[in-house]
Protein backbone atom coordinates (compact mmCIF):
# COMPACT_ATOMS: atom_id res chain seq x y z
CA UNK A 1 0.00 0.00 0.00
CA UNK A 2 1.30 3.17 -0.65
CA UNK A 3 -0.07 6.90 0.54
CA UNK A 4 -0.68 9.69 -2.57
CA UNK A 5 -0.93 13.61 -2.73
CA UNK A 6 -2.36 15.18 -5.78
CA UNK A 7 -0.93 18.87 -7.16
CA UNK A 8 -2.65 20.58 -10.03
CA UNK A 9 -0.61 21.53 -12.69
CA UNK A 10 -0.19 22.08 -16.79
CA UNK A 11 3.36 21.97 -16.59
CA UNK A 12 5.44 19.36 -17.33
CA UNK A 13 8.39 18.40 -14.74
CA UNK A 14 11.80 18.66 -15.83
CA UNK A 15 12.96 16.31 -12.51
CA UNK A 16 16.86 17.59 -13.20
CA UNK A 17 15.53 21.42 -12.42
CA UNK A 18 13.61 19.27 -9.67
CA UNK A 19 16.98 18.18 -8.24
CA UNK A 20 18.05 21.77 -8.17
CA UNK A 21 15.71 23.19 -6.36
CA UNK A 22 15.26 20.91 -3.92
CA UNK A 23 19.84 20.68 -3.10
CA UNK A 24 19.82 17.63 -2.07
CA UNK A 25 22.45 15.88 -3.38
CA UNK A 26 21.91 12.41 -1.64
CA UNK A 27 18.50 12.25 -4.06
CA UNK A 28 18.61 9.75 -7.00
CA UNK A 29 16.70 8.96 -9.90
CA UNK A 30 16.24 5.29 -10.45
CA UNK A 31 13.71 5.86 -13.73
CA UNK A 32 12.01 7.44 -15.81
CA UNK A 33 8.73 5.78 -17.41
CA UNK A 34 6.90 7.58 -20.30
CA UNK A 35 3.39 6.17 -21.47
CA UNK A 36 1.55 7.91 -24.02
CA UNK A 37 -0.54 9.45 -21.57
CA UNK A 38 1.67 9.81 -18.11
CA UNK A 39 4.87 10.17 -16.90
CA UNK A 40 6.23 8.21 -14.16
CA UNK A 41 9.58 9.28 -12.11
CA UNK A 42 10.93 7.27 -9.43
CA UNK A 43 13.54 7.96 -6.87
CA UNK A 44 15.40 7.81 -3.66
CA UNK A 45 17.12 9.29 -0.97
CA UNK A 46 21.07 7.41 -1.19
CA UNK A 47 21.82 6.00 2.61
CA UNK A 48 18.23 6.75 3.94
CA UNK A 49 15.42 5.25 1.70
CA UNK A 50 14.43 1.29 1.68
CA UNK A 51 12.00 2.51 -1.21
CA UNK A 52 11.24 4.18 -4.09
CA UNK A 53 9.16 7.88 -4.04
CA UNK A 54 6.85 8.08 -7.40
CA UNK A 55 6.05 11.05 -9.23
CA UNK A 56 3.31 9.96 -11.76
CA UNK A 57 2.08 13.00 -14.12
CA UNK A 58 -1.43 12.36 -16.51
CA UNK A 59 -0.45 15.05 -18.84
CA UNK A 60 -4.15 16.63 -18.28
CA UNK A 61 -2.80 18.75 -15.11
CA UNK A 62 -2.47 16.55 -12.21
CA UNK A 63 0.62 14.53 -10.28
CA UNK A 64 0.53 11.97 -7.79
CA UNK A 65 3.07 12.18 -5.58
CA UNK A 66 3.28 8.86 -3.75
CA UNK A 67 5.38 6.61 -1.10
CA UNK A 68 5.38 3.38 -0.13
CA UNK A 69 3.86 3.44 3.52
CA UNK A 70 6.37 0.67 4.85
CA UNK A 71 8.74 3.28 3.49
CA UNK A 72 12.05 4.38 6.17
CA UNK A 73 10.85 6.73 8.94
CA UNK A 74 12.96 9.48 7.73
CA UNK A 75 11.36 9.27 4.59
CA UNK A 76 7.80 9.35 5.77
CA UNK A 77 9.09 12.33 7.45
CA UNK A 78 10.53 13.59 4.37
CA UNK A 79 7.37 13.14 2.55
CA UNK A 80 5.46 16.05 3.17
CA UNK A 81 8.28 18.68 2.84
CA UNK A 82 8.36 16.96 -1.26
CA UNK A 83 5.22 17.35 -1.63
CA UNK A 84 5.38 21.01 -0.67
CA UNK A 85 8.43 21.85 -2.38
CA UNK A 86 7.05 20.16 -5.61
CA UNK A 87 3.83 22.07 -5.47
CA UNK A 88 5.54 25.31 -5.29
CA UNK A 89 8.10 24.37 -7.92
CA UNK A 90 5.07 24.10 -10.17
CA UNK A 91 2.66 26.47 -9.23
CA UNK A 92 4.30 28.99 -7.21
CA UNK A 93 2.23 28.64 -4.46
CA UNK A 94 0.01 25.95 -2.88
CA UNK A 95 -3.47 25.40 -3.57
CA UNK A 96 -3.44 22.83 -0.32
CA UNK A 97 -3.57 23.67 3.44
CA UNK A 98 -0.34 22.79 5.55
CA UNK A 99 0.32 19.73 4.46
CA UNK A 100 3.02 19.61 7.82
CA UNK A 101 -0.25 19.42 10.12
CA UNK A 102 -1.69 16.88 7.77
CA UNK A 103 1.84 14.16 7.63
CA UNK A 104 2.81 15.08 11.35
CA UNK A 105 4.09 12.62 13.45
CA UNK A 106 0.41 11.20 14.36
CA UNK A 107 0.20 10.20 10.93
CA UNK A 108 3.63 8.42 10.34
CA UNK A 109 2.74 5.97 13.16
CA UNK A 110 -0.45 5.57 12.33
CA UNK A 111 0.89 4.66 8.27
CA UNK A 112 3.00 2.54 10.50
CA UNK A 113 0.71 1.14 12.46
CA UNK A 114 -1.87 0.41 9.55
CA UNK A 115 0.60 -1.04 7.18
CA UNK A 116 2.48 -3.51 9.75
CA UNK A 117 -1.14 -5.00 10.17
CA UNK A 118 -2.23 -4.84 6.30
CA UNK A 119 1.35 -6.98 6.51
CA UNK A 120 0.07 -9.29 9.66
CA UNK A 121 -3.44 -10.30 7.87
CA UNK A 122 -1.79 -10.68 4.20
CA UNK A 123 0.73 -13.18 6.22
CA UNK A 124 -2.33 -15.04 7.69
CA UNK A 125 -3.79 -16.27 4.68
CA UNK A 126 -1.07 -15.39 1.75
CA UNK A 127 2.50 -16.69 1.66
CA UNK A 128 3.96 -13.28 0.65
CA UNK A 129 3.43 -9.76 1.28
CA UNK A 130 4.57 -7.23 -1.57
CA UNK A 131 6.12 -3.69 -1.28
CA UNK A 132 4.43 -0.89 -2.89
CA UNK A 133 7.35 0.44 -3.73
CA UNK A 134 10.60 -1.32 -3.18
CA UNK A 135 14.48 -0.21 -4.22
CA UNK A 136 14.41 -4.16 -5.16
CA UNK A 137 12.10 -4.96 -7.84
CA UNK A 138 9.36 -7.67 -6.50
CA UNK A 139 10.85 -7.47 -3.57
CA UNK A 140 8.12 -9.19 -0.94
CA UNK A 141 8.35 -11.11 2.54
CA UNK A 142 7.02 -13.97 3.86
CA UNK A 143 6.82 -15.28 7.55
CA UNK A 144 9.98 -17.77 6.52
CA UNK A 145 12.06 -14.11 6.09
CA UNK A 146 11.29 -13.06 9.49
CA UNK A 147 11.61 -16.54 11.32
CA UNK A 148 15.42 -15.79 11.46
CA UNK A 149 14.95 -12.44 12.96
CA UNK A 150 12.87 -13.68 15.65
CA UNK A 151 9.83 -11.83 14.72
CA UNK A 152 6.64 -13.56 14.43
CA UNK A 153 2.60 -12.39 13.59
CA UNK A 154 2.11 -11.86 17.22
CA UNK A 155 5.80 -9.68 17.55
CA UNK A 156 5.08 -5.79 18.42
CA UNK A 157 4.77 -3.10 14.96
CA UNK A 158 8.00 -1.79 15.75
CA UNK A 159 9.66 -5.43 15.87
CA UNK A 160 8.16 -6.17 12.69
CA UNK A 161 8.79 -2.83 10.63
CA UNK A 162 12.27 -2.48 12.32
CA UNK A 163 13.43 -6.33 11.07
CA UNK A 164 11.55 -5.53 7.82
CA UNK A 165 13.30 -2.07 7.13
CA UNK A 166 16.56 -3.93 8.30
CA UNK A 167 16.16 -6.42 5.39
CA UNK A 168 15.35 -3.76 2.98
CA UNK A 169 18.49 -1.74 4.09
CA UNK A 170 20.57 -4.71 3.30
CA UNK A 171 18.92 -5.94 0.38
CA UNK A 172 17.89 -9.10 2.19
CA UNK A 173 14.40 -9.99 0.80
CA UNK A 174 13.63 -12.13 -1.59
CA UNK A 175 12.50 -11.07 -4.90
CA UNK A 176 10.68 -12.93 -8.09
CA UNK A 177 12.46 -12.91 -10.97
CA UNK A 178 9.72 -11.57 -13.21
CA UNK A 179 6.32 -10.55 -12.86
CA UNK A 180 5.14 -14.08 -14.10
CA UNK A 181 5.88 -15.82 -10.81
CA UNK A 182 3.45 -13.59 -9.00
CA UNK A 183 0.85 -15.48 -7.68
CA UNK A 184 -2.57 -13.82 -7.57
CA UNK A 185 -5.46 -15.50 -5.81
CA UNK A 186 -8.13 -15.97 -7.16
CA UNK A 187 -11.00 -14.75 -4.84
CA UNK A 188 -14.31 -13.79 -5.44
CA UNK A 189 -15.74 -12.41 -1.96
CA UNK A 190 -13.44 -10.80 0.61
CA UNK A 191 -11.89 -12.81 3.43
CA UNK A 192 -12.15 -11.72 6.99
CA UNK A 193 -9.25 -12.40 8.80
CA UNK A 194 -8.32 -12.12 12.43
CA UNK A 195 -5.01 -10.76 12.99
CA UNK A 196 -2.48 -11.96 15.47
CA UNK A 197 -2.48 -9.37 18.19
CA UNK A 198 1.03 -8.28 20.09
CA UNK A 199 0.56 -9.18 23.77
CA UNK A 200 3.15 -7.73 25.22
CA UNK A 201 5.36 -9.29 28.42
CA UNK A 202 8.00 -7.38 29.07
CA UNK A 203 9.44 -4.29 27.98
CA UNK A 204 12.47 -2.39 27.09
CA UNK A 205 13.33 1.22 27.16
CA UNK A 206 15.84 3.06 25.49
CA UNK A 207 16.17 6.27 24.52
CA UNK A 208 16.47 8.27 21.26
CA UNK A 209 19.65 10.52 19.94
CA UNK A 210 17.12 13.86 20.99
CA UNK A 211 16.13 12.16 24.64
CA UNK A 212 12.65 11.12 23.73
CA UNK A 213 12.06 7.77 25.42
CA UNK A 214 11.29 4.62 23.59
CA UNK A 215 9.93 1.04 24.47
CA UNK A 216 10.55 -2.60 22.75
CA UNK A 217 8.07 -4.68 23.94
CA UNK A 218 8.09 -8.65 23.87
CA UNK A 219 5.60 -11.35 23.35
CA UNK A 220 5.95 -14.52 24.92
CA UNK A 221 5.24 -15.99 21.52
CA UNK A 222 8.69 -13.76 20.87
CA UNK A 223 10.34 -15.61 24.06
CA UNK A 224 9.58 -18.57 22.53
CA UNK A 225 10.60 -17.94 19.35
CA UNK A 226 14.59 -16.10 20.10
CA UNK A 227 14.99 -18.91 22.28
CA UNK A 228 14.51 -21.41 19.90
CA UNK A 229 16.82 -19.61 17.64
CA UNK A 230 19.35 -19.41 20.65
CA UNK A 231 19.43 -23.56 20.40
CA UNK A 232 19.59 -23.53 17.11
CA UNK A 233 22.98 -21.07 17.18
CA UNK A 234 24.64 -23.39 19.89
CA UNK A 235 24.22 -26.08 17.12
CA UNK A 236 25.67 -24.22 14.44
CA UNK A 237 23.10 -22.12 12.73
CA UNK A 238 24.27 -18.72 11.88
CA UNK A 239 22.19 -16.01 12.87
CA UNK A 240 23.00 -12.20 12.32
CA UNK A 241 24.22 -10.01 15.14
CA UNK A 242 21.02 -8.01 16.10
CA UNK A 243 19.58 -11.26 16.51
CA UNK A 244 21.15 -12.32 19.12
CA UNK A 245 21.44 -9.16 20.64
CA UNK A 246 17.70 -9.64 21.04
CA UNK A 247 18.63 -12.80 23.01
CA UNK A 248 20.72 -10.98 25.21
CA UNK A 249 18.50 -8.53 25.95
CA UNK A 250 16.15 -11.43 27.20
CA UNK A 251 18.67 -12.29 29.62
CA UNK A 252 19.49 -8.80 30.59
CA UNK A 253 16.34 -7.94 31.67
CA UNK A 254 14.36 -10.90 32.43
CA UNK A 255 11.60 -10.92 29.82
CA UNK A 256 9.92 -14.53 30.38
CA UNK A 257 12.98 -16.29 31.70
CA UNK A 258 15.53 -15.16 35.03
CA UNK A 259 17.79 -12.19 34.72
CA UNK A 260 20.90 -13.74 33.91
CA UNK A 261 23.66 -11.57 33.34
CA UNK A 262 26.71 -14.01 32.51
CA UNK A 263 24.11 -15.15 29.71
CA UNK A 264 23.60 -11.73 28.59
CA UNK A 265 27.28 -10.97 28.15
CA UNK A 266 27.61 -14.67 26.31
CA UNK A 267 25.00 -13.48 23.91
CA UNK A 268 26.03 -9.67 23.26
CA UNK A 269 29.44 -10.61 22.53
CA UNK A 270 28.43 -13.25 19.95
CA UNK A 271 26.14 -10.61 18.86
CA UNK A 272 29.40 -8.25 18.10
CA UNK A 273 31.51 -10.94 16.75
CA UNK A 274 28.71 -11.51 14.26
CA UNK A 275 28.87 -8.13 13.48
CA UNK A 276 26.75 -6.22 15.43
CA UNK A 277 28.38 -2.75 16.53
CA UNK A 278 25.65 -0.87 17.30
CA UNK A 279 23.33 -2.55 19.73
CA UNK A 280 25.46 -5.46 21.64
CA UNK A 281 28.51 -3.32 22.42
CA UNK A 282 26.49 -0.43 23.78
CA UNK A 283 24.31 -2.74 25.79
CA UNK A 284 27.36 -4.94 26.93
CA UNK A 285 29.11 -1.22 27.88
CA UNK A 286 25.67 -0.76 30.14
CA UNK A 287 25.57 -3.85 31.66
CA UNK A 288 29.02 -3.93 33.10
CA UNK A 289 28.09 0.25 34.34
CA UNK A 290 24.82 -0.71 35.93
CA UNK A 291 25.65 -4.86 36.81
CA UNK A 292 22.95 -7.55 36.19
CA UNK A 293 22.23 -10.14 38.17
CA UNK A 294 24.76 -11.95 39.71
CA UNK A 295 27.09 -9.81 37.62
CA UNK A 296 28.79 -6.97 39.57
CA UNK A 297 29.59 -3.49 38.26
CA UNK A 298 33.02 -3.17 36.57
CA UNK A 299 33.51 0.57 35.00
CA UNK A 300 36.66 -0.96 33.41
CA UNK A 301 34.63 -3.79 31.66
CA UNK A 302 32.17 -0.80 30.51
CA UNK A 303 34.57 1.25 29.47
CA UNK A 304 36.08 -1.49 27.34
CA UNK A 305 33.20 -2.48 25.42
CA UNK A 306 31.84 1.06 24.80
CA UNK A 307 34.91 1.38 22.77
CA UNK A 308 33.97 -1.23 20.64
CA UNK A 309 30.47 0.65 19.47
CA UNK A 310 29.90 2.70 16.89
CA UNK A 311 26.38 4.10 18.85
CA UNK A 312 26.37 8.07 19.66
CA UNK A 313 25.63 7.19 23.28
CA UNK A 314 28.64 4.61 23.53
CA UNK A 315 30.90 7.67 22.52
CA UNK A 316 29.06 10.02 25.03
CA UNK A 317 30.42 7.28 27.56
CA UNK A 318 33.27 7.19 26.63
CA UNK A 319 33.54 11.07 27.39
CA UNK A 320 31.96 10.66 30.89
CA UNK A 321 34.60 7.77 31.52
CA UNK A 322 37.57 9.73 31.13
CA UNK A 323 35.50 12.91 32.79
CA UNK A 324 35.77 10.71 35.90
CA UNK A 325 38.67 8.48 35.83
CA UNK A 326 36.93 4.52 34.89
CA UNK A 327 40.27 3.35 34.02
CA UNK A 328 42.55 5.61 36.44
CA UNK A 329 43.12 7.98 34.63
CA UNK A 330 40.99 11.54 34.31
CA UNK A 331 41.57 13.63 31.23
CA UNK A 332 39.46 16.10 30.80
CA UNK A 333 41.23 16.65 27.07
CA UNK A 334 40.11 12.94 25.84
CA UNK A 335 36.76 13.70 27.58
CA UNK A 336 36.22 16.32 25.17
CA UNK A 337 37.06 14.81 22.30
CA UNK A 338 34.47 11.65 22.97
CA UNK A 339 31.80 14.40 23.99
CA UNK A 340 32.07 16.34 20.61
CA UNK A 341 32.14 13.79 18.60
CA UNK A 342 29.00 12.02 20.85
CA UNK A 343 27.41 16.20 20.23
CA UNK A 344 28.49 16.41 16.13
CA UNK A 345 27.01 12.66 16.20
CA UNK A 346 23.62 14.55 17.32
CA UNK A 347 23.44 12.97 21.18
CA UNK A 348 21.76 15.04 23.63
CA UNK A 349 23.33 13.97 26.95
CA UNK A 350 27.06 15.07 24.96
CA UNK A 351 25.68 18.29 24.01
CA UNK A 352 24.27 19.09 27.48
CA UNK A 353 27.14 18.27 28.95
CA UNK A 354 29.32 20.07 26.43
CA UNK A 355 27.33 23.21 27.45
CA UNK A 356 27.34 22.75 31.35
CA UNK A 357 31.12 22.13 31.21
Amino acid sequence: MNTAHLIHSHQTLVFEDFLSYLEIPSLVLDFVSEMPDSLHWYFHREGVSTTLFAINFNLQGTYEVSIDNMAAYDDLKFFPYLVDSLAKFLQGELDFDNIYEELDEDWIEETIAEEVAYLKATLTVLPKYFLAQPLDELAYVSLETLRPFGVNLHSSTPRIYGYVQYLMRHHALPCLKDWDEMEVPDVDEEIEVDIPQHVAIGRVKSWQLDGSETYETYSQEDVEHLLALASEYKEGKPLHGVVLNDIGTLHQEGIGIPVNGEEAIYWFKEAYKQGDRLYAPTNLGDLYRKGCGEVKPCLKKAFEAYQLSVDPYAHYRLGQAYEEGWTGEVCMEKAMKWYKQAAEEGHHLAIKRIKNL
